[in-house]
């Protein structure tokens, strides 16, 4: 089982995709870029992000590490400005550009920042070249790949149920969780370019890692609880990750 959906950041609103237009589109998840660094917060995050989620979609929002602050500082400004995205919303960090010269341990110190404030194991997002030029054995062991590789820059008009990978794997994660395939993606009545992406697990899948190992006693049933556990487990490993996911009974914030 597979869904597909979009990724996108102000790059599209400052372009003109509007939440009206934005909700005229067909996806079954959209992660939104939330934070930069730590100096920016996407204008257009909470707006695709609210849009989203009343129309009942898939959530997912992602950090975009440049190296203006410590590993720390940018997971902890992530944090203070997505606290109530957490728990709903699958967790990414973008690793592109000038994050590449903070090295591995930079990146293993955010996430594993994410998880001892919020129980979530983060993914990661890098190109397929970037899994295979630096040893990601200590971050492949907790957190889930989504991985960027284009075949090439042609449009590519809705979305696509086999898009192509060179099959030479993707370093030490074992395997992938999403696949971006196309920077150059057109979903109606959007005319521009989107990123669109295929995530290989199902609707409950996405659920147990935006949930991760949270709990929250309120309103919790012990018999919920450990068929929920079960059920999330099942869903994370059909998706094909090594995390091992333990979900109680969440109010999402």
């Amino acid at each position: 089982m597979a869904l597909n959906g979009i990724d996108l950041s102000h790059h599209q609103g400052d372009a003109g995709l509007t939440v009206n237009i934005f909700n005229r589109m067909s996806f079954d998840f959209a992660i939104m870029k939330a934070t930069q660094g730590t100096w920016m917060v996407d204008a257009w995050c909470d707006k695709y992000y609210q849009a989203a989620k009343k129309r009942g979609k898939l959530l997912g929002v992602y950090h975009y590490a440049d190296g203006t602050g410590t590993a720390i500082e940018e997971a902890d400004y992530f944090l203070k400005h997505c606290s109530n995205y957490i728990g709903e919303a699958i967790v990414v960090l973008d690793w592109e550009n000038e994050a590449l010269k903070l090295g591995v341990s930079w990146a293993k110190k955010w996430l594993d920042r994410i998880y001892e404030k919020t129980k979530v194991r983060p993914l990661i997002y890098m190109s397929d070249s970037v899994t295979e030029s630096y040893n990601w054995a200590s971050v492949a062991k907790n957190n889930g790949l989504w991985i960027a590789q284009y075949p090439d820059n042609n449009i590519v008009h809705g979305y696509d149920a086999d898009p192509w990978r060179d099959n030479d794997g993707q370093g030490a994660f074992p395997v992938t969780a999403i696949h971006q395939y196309t920077s150059h993606g057109r979903i109606s009545p959007w005319t521009g370019n989107l990123d669109l992406d295929i995530a290989y697990m199902s609707a409950d899948g996405w659920r147990a890692y935006a949930r991760g190992d949270r709990r929250d006693n309120q309103n919790s049933n012990q018999n919920s609880n450990q068929n929920s556990n079960q059920n999330a487990n099942e869903n994370v490993l059909k998706a094909g990750t090594k995390l091992t996911v333990t979900i109680d009974s969440i109010t999402p914030p």
